[in-house]
């Protein structure tokens, strides 16, 4: 028992690099303002490596602003391997990124230590009139008693209208909520949004000035083609975000999941607001129903607070409390977390990240503890 709640623990607390929803302070509301993708995570644009430098990093700023079309040059300290490469691969942008960790896991009865590479990932995107090409290919942590294998978590080709536009298909993660960076935040691991979830879908956008529309259908999750494992059902998921001004956001989100072999019909409906009272202090709270039918029916509450405070320039510090209930459902438990973070960005090319969990299983009256040091390479 010991050694099981051990590897479900590494497994669960693993984290890949995402989208930074904190950012909100400093003015970025959507994820495409710095992603390749229109959801968030994976690869940045040379627009936000340059801005990851310039305004983000604690030891990257300078007395001007960056000239127009700074961000297009490749030898600057931002670029692929520090500009290394030059102009030599053309239009072709590329992106390696690995994060070495500690993980610790303190439970009932003693605790777990495990030094792990969580993820080794080159990613490359191309961009040309409005299409986008995207891939990524890595190692998988293996998890235990399997080996390592390698895996494309996302490719896709999407195009964007110049009148807002757009559309994307290929494996990508559907857009709900608020993308948090950590994956086991329970607004992502418990609405089937880890960062396994992808689907292989057709994805269509809308921006409206201020608003914007994404709607995604899918035959299923990636990984079921793959594995094969019942899990293959119809899915749709819709969000829609308003940039009330540009420090606060509304977002709504809906998401259905058809029956599968393994999983009984489910949904999920869900609103978030974000709003930085300051511009070192951003907000964001999520708060989504959770439905399934059939023997394990009920509501299920899912709500996640993250603030984060710029102590010093590069410097974050976060405070997450979070809450999912049992919703009534026999086997389902209420878990109750407090996570505290701290995410240093001294340069362009890596951070730091500190993260303390202290986990409470109220229906059993269990406590966990994880310690979770990264040194995120972004190459």
């Amino acid at each position: 028992m010991k050694t099981l709640f051990a590897a479900l623990s590494v497994l669960f607390i693993a984290s890949l690099a995402s989208a930074e929803p904190m950012f909100l302070a400093k003015q970025y509301t959507r994820c495409s303002a710095c992603h390749y993708s229109p959801t968030g995570g994976g690869m940045l644009t040379p627009y936000g490596r340059l801005l990851s430098h310039r305004e983000l990093s604690t030891s990257g700023a300078a007395a001007t602003a960056p000239v127009a079309g700074a961000e297009d040059d490749p030898h600057g300290e931002q670029a692929f391997l520090f500009g290394a490469l030059g102009d030599a691969l053309g239009p072709v942008h590329l992106g390696l990124e690995m994060r070495p960790s500690h993980l610790r896991v303190g439970f009932p009865g003693g605790t777990f230590n495990q030094n792990l590479l969580m993820n080794m990932d080159l990613i490359g995107a191309v961009q040309k009139g409005g299409w986008t090409a995207y891939g990524s290919a890595g190692r998988e942590p293996a998890a235990h008693g399997l080996d390592t294998r390698f895996i494309s978590y996302e490719h896709w080709v999407a195009y964007q209208s110049d009148d807002g536009f757009g559309v994307r298909a290929g494996r990508f993660l559907p857009a709900y909520g608020v993308r948090f960076s950590d994956h086991t935040a329970y607004t992502r691991a418990y609405l089937d949004l880890d960062h396994q979830d992808q689907v292989y879908g057709l994805e269509v956008s809308d921006t409206m000035g201020p608003s914007l529309l994404q709607v995604a259908v899918s035959p299923g999750k990636a990984e079921a083609f793959r594995t094969s494992d019942g899990h293959t059902g119809f899915i749709a998921t819709g969000r829609w975000q308003i940039d009330v001004t540009p420090r606060t956001a509304v977002v709504g989100s809906a998401a259905y999941r058809h029956a599968t072999d393994l999983d009984p019909k489910s949904g999920a409906v869900g609103g978030a607001f974000g709003f930085a009272p300051a511009p070192r202090i951003s907000v964001w709270t999520e708060v989504d129903a959770h439905l399934q039918t059939e023997e394990r029916g009920g509501m299920q509450w899912v709500a996640v607070n993250e603030t984060s405070f710029e102590a010093y320039r590069g410097l974050w510090l976060k405070f997450s409390p979070q809450l999912k209930t049992a919703g009534g459902r026999p086997g389902f438990s209420e878990l109750r977390r407090l996570a505290l973070e701290a995410d240093f960005l001294p340069r362009t090319h890596f951070n730091l990240d500190v993260s303390y969990y202290h986990d409470h299983n109220h229906t059993f009256e269990i406590d966990s503890n994880t310690l979770l040091t990264q040194l995120h390479l972004y190459l």
